[in-house]
């Protein structure tokens, strides 16, 4: 609805515009009504207007003061000018003053409705324009913090970086780099895979937010800091107006990673070098922090590494240690925990003791995972039991995981493949005993009960026995050895069906007949004569 206000000494003429035209109509309603533009601007402070339709000779204040301070305090109101013919040249100075149209006195209905309804639709574009670019607006402060992220590190990781175009996206945030020294530390959570699984997605994000916020919060003392991220690590720039050493940062780096313990129970690890690098040099600074925190992933988690001193330092060469695996996978097999143990934790130190990347220690780690994988297919275990039915989201925890969860991993896999193989071999004793008790008593009124007494388990085990090691039943083992004794006696004319029933362990000659055909496709009587012939 657009509010519409009548300005106009003569009561007459306001009579005439409010009776003349239905305004509820047309989605216009008449708010207010004013003797002079003094009245006028008293009733603005009561009444939300939006069109101001106005005589210019009035007393105290005329129609072109009126105009000129609503342009100055309410521009956002259209004015309509109504003058006599006289009057015209004052009309053509309100029109420069700001008013919106103009009236000749006397003015016909059709005129003075078409008027206001012409400022009507500028009034619902105007208003429709302000709402899309009030949305817009709220848009793009809202990802003002992700602008501001890809700017931070475009500024960092690319290698032609636009530095003027960045910065002053970085400004349109409210951040800036105004001093010319420069420092990077890059921040990797030492949460192992295990730990993620427990937090959703959402969850995951919010503690890498809370950290960015940490590391900012921490550092700021130590000079402008920025942070972003990387890879699932945080990236934190460092701008200060003088060069700092390393251990000038030291201990803002230990107060955030201590902070990071406190707030939001999270172990990092933190690469820091000096402040003393110019902006175009912070993607070659950036690179150096990777890589000293994959280098020195030996260490564990928690640890705070000075990237300076490792620029030096020549990587570990070494090969798989084979022979090693072949120890494991030995001890495995035996189903020895004590030696599983031993031979895993020397597996570790080995490759702790050669201070390898954190690429190799990977490459290495998965070589022995996917050989207990083989190991599993060859002795025909369940692969989903140790490893899960999704191997490569496994793998790809793992990667995600330091020194101690991935030796834990290998460890825990490695003991219930043993587990397992060590139970096979007890239920292949336990089972040979099992069939060799049926074979010798097949003609007996036995059954699971009978024969776990006999063995010293439980009857659900004896089940378990032949579903896990025959694929079949307690039962239908049983038949089938009584079937094929059948088939034997059966090859002797002399001996009658019925008594070959009883003999081979069936009171009832009719079931008997029934499991025959069953396990052979014929009676026994065909089955003879297929014999005989």
């Amino acid at each position: 609805m657009i509010h519409l206000m009548i300005v106009d000494d003569e009561e007459r003429a306001r009579y005439g515009v409010r009776t003349l035209i239905d305004w509820q109509e047309h989605g216009i309603r008449i708010v207010a009504e004013a003797r002079d533009g003094v009245e006028a601007l008293e009733l603005l402070k009561e009444h939300q207007v939006d069109i101001v339709l106005t005589d210019i000779r009035m007393p105290e204040m005329d129609g072109l003061r009126l105009i000129e301070y609503l342009r100055e305090h309410y521009p956002h109101i259209k004015s309509i000018i109504m003058s006599g013919y006289d009057d015209f040249n004052y009309a053509k100075k309100a029109l420069t003053l700001g008013a919106s149209d103009y009236l000749l006195k006397p003015s016909r209905r059709q005129e003075i409705l078409g008027t206001v309804l012409k400022l009507t639709e500028e009034i619902y574009a105007a208003n429709k324009q302000r709402m899309v670019m009030e949305r817009l607006t709220a848009g793009f402060r809202e990802s003002l913090p992700l602008l501001k992220d890809n700017a931070l590190s475009r500024l960092v990781v690319a290698e032609d970086v636009p530095y003027g175009k960045l910065l002053g996206t970085l400004e349109l945030s409210g951040l800036s780099f105004p001093e010319p020294y420069f420092g990077i530390g890059r921040i990797q959570i030492d949460q192992d895979a295990a730990k993620q699984s427990e937090y959703s997605t959402f969850e995951n994000e919010l503690l890498k937010y809370g950290l960015k916020n940490i590391a900012e919060e921490t550092l700021s003392v130590a000079g402008t800091c920025a942070a972003f991220e990387d890879q699932d690590d945080i990236v934190v720039i460092l701008n200060c107006d003088r060069e700092q050493e390393v251990a000038h940062i030291l201990p803002h780096m230990e107060q955030l990673r201590d902070n990071a313990k406190h707030y939001l129970k999270l172990s990092v690890s933190i690469a820091i070098g000096r402040v003393d690098k110019k902006i175009d040099q912070l993607r070659t600074t950036f690179l150096t922090a990777t890589s000293a925190l994959d280098t020195q992933f030996f260490m564990g988690p928690g640890k705070i590494i000075n990237y300076e001193e490792l620029l030096d330092v020549e990587p570990a060469e070494s090969t798989y240690p084979i022979e090693l695996e072949k120890m494991i996978l030995h001890a495995v097999l035996t189903g020895e925990a004590a030696t599983i143990r031993s031979n895993i934790e020397l597996f570790r130190q080995t490759l702790l003791g050669e201070k390898h990347s954190k690429d190799l220690v990977m490459k290495f780690s998965f070589s022995l995972y996917f050989a207990l994988y083989r190991l599993c297919i060859d002795k025909d275990l369940n692969v989903n039991d140790f490893f899960g039915h999704q191997l490569e989201e496994m793998t790809h925890k793992l990667a995600k995981s330091n020194v101690e969860h991935i030796h834990n991993e290998l460890l825990q896999t490695a003991l219930r493949i043993g587990e397992q193989l060590n139970d096979r071999k007890q239920g292949n004793k336990l089972l040979d005993n099992v069939l060799n008790y049926i074979r010798a008593n097949y003609n007996q009124d036995i059954n699971r009960e009978i024969i776990a007494n006999e063995v010293f388990i439980t009857p659900g085990y004896v089940s378990s026995l032949f579903k896990q090691h025959l694929k079949m039943s307690f039962l239908d083992f049983l038949h089938q050895v009584r079937i094929e004794h059948a088939c034997e006696f059966l090859k002797d004319p002399s001996r009658r069906i019925m008594d070959i029933a009883f003999e081979v362990g069936y009171s009832d000659e009719k079931y008997f007949f029934q499991v025959f055909k069953r396990y052979t496709g014929m009676t026994p009587k065909q089955f003879r004569n297929t014999t005989m012939r």
